[in-house]
């Protein structure tokens, strides 16, 4: 059970027998106190033998109403590693397995694509550029803050070098959160890329996928790219790469720390400065670059 986006990457594709949505109109009555569970829901509720619930609130309301729902039994795990818990994302989240007794093989994680994704990944690239044969490189500027974005001008000039120097196809990734740079980077390099735009996950995975190299911030994208295998140079500033960097061989994290990196969400808000993506000069990320094509 999720938001739609997300359950995008999960249905039909071996991960879940049936989803469900969590914007559903009768899901809000879980959050309220002492609310009144409607019957189609406790029907739904009661049937059910484990409920792991990943939903932050400290006041615990959510997991009170899914047990006087009727479910059999419920574990209510943080999403996020609390106070000083200096442990990655992944290891976090799989410690909720040992809670229920789940056996895993790998702590990468991974995400398959079906048929049917990877015949659209196939349909765009063919549709959108004329020579597919040159190395494809995906950009991903936005982030969900800008506070986590590599300067935008950086990203013209690497543009610019990967056309120049590489004679790369550039496909440049744009979300509902990156409207704003994505017209900073229009403005200044023209049409020299392609626009992939608003895609939902499977379909923008079956894009990265086809492409040679990806390269962008600490964003969902990034993770997304680095699950499906490609390889992935993901640029890191005020976030701790040893909690939020994407896992994979195939991956590389360009990270300098600052004397005031990482900070907290609302310190972040605040800076004007950003040393720390200021420090990781274009010239890094243009070596990562020849890097990873020399070794074709």
């Amino acid at each position: 059970m999720g938001y739609p986006s997300f359950l995008e990457i999960i249905k039909g594709r071996f991960y879940a027998d049936t989803v469900s949505r969590f914007d559903h109109p009768d899901i809000a009555h879980l959050f309220l106190k002492d609310a009144t569970i409607p019957l189609s829901l406790k029907k739904r509720l009661s049937g059910m033998d484990l409920i792991l619930s990943f939903v932050s609130g400290e006041d615990r309301i959510l997991s009170c109403n899914l047990n006087a729902a009727g479910a059999r039994r419920v574990i209510h795990y943080n999403p996020f590693p609390t106070g000083d818990e200096c442990v990655h994302i992944v290891d976090h989240l799989l410690k909720s397995l040992v809670l229920v007794g789940v056996p895993y093989a790998s702590k990468i994680p991974r995400i398959f694509l079906h048929a049917e994704d990877m015949h659209f990944g196939d349909n765009f690239i063919r549709g959108s550029i004329a020579d597919s044969e040159k190395n494809m490189v995906v950009l991903h500027p936005g982030s969900g803050g800008r506070q986590k974005c590599w300067p935008a001008e950086r990203f013209v000039a690497l543009m610019k070098w990967l056309r120049r120097e590489m004679g790369a196809q550039i496909f440049l990734v744009s979300g509902p959160a990156d409207r704003e740079i994505i017209e900073e980077l229009k403005s200044k390099v023209k049409d020299s890329f392609t626009l992939v735009d608003h895609l939902s996950l499977p379909k923008l995975a079956s894009v990265i996928k086809r492409c040679d190299l990806f390269i962008g911030n600490d964003s969902g994208v990034t993770h997304l790219a680095a699950a499906i295998g490609v390889h992935t140079l993901a640029i890191f500033g005020p976030t701790d790469p040893g909690i939020w960097g994407p896992q994979g061989k195939r991956v590389k994290i360009l990270y300098k720390k600052a004397y005031c990196s990482p900070c907290l969400a609302d310190i972040r808000r605040k800076c004007s400065s950003q040393i720390c993506l200021e420090n990781i000069e274009i010239e890094d990320v243009m070596h990562e670059v020849r890097s990873k094509f020399l070794q074709q």
